[in-house]
């Protein structure tokens, strides 16, 4: 377990933006799926979820994203994921999460520009 886990939140941008930090796991996913959650209910269709400081996720951390940007699509919005590592980009590609309501991005700016 890793203790050294945050998920920051701006708001200053044109969408709201959760920077995560550390691993995403089963011990730290409840606080990622609280951050997310609060954000949906606030009305919030538009979300860049910044995972270039993350250097794993497993499947409960997927499942909670996934599940976010499900309730955030059912609404006509999108996710965009920022993320650099293969390692963790790969488990997009192969869950297929990136072909569904989920745009994957290289940098913050290109998710910005893309929204």
């Amino acid at each position: 377990m890793v203790l050294d886990f945050r998920v920051d939140l701006e708001e200053e941008a044109v969408v709201p933006i959760l920077r995560v930090n550390g691993e995403i796991d089963i011990y730290t996913c409840p606080k990622l799926s609280k951050a997310m959650k609060d954000l949906i209910d606030k009305g919030t269709i538009r979300l860049i979820l910044n995972l270039e400081n993350v250097q794993y996720i497993d499947s409960t951390g997927l499942g909670a994203i996934a599940h976010s940007s499900h309730v955030i699509a059912k609404q006509g919005g999108k996710v965009s994921v920022v993320c650099t590592r293969p390692q963790v980009r790969k488990i997009f590609d192969v869950s297929g999460l990136s072909k569904k309501n989920i745009d994957i991005f290289e940098e913050e700016s290109e998710a910005l520009k893309h929204i």
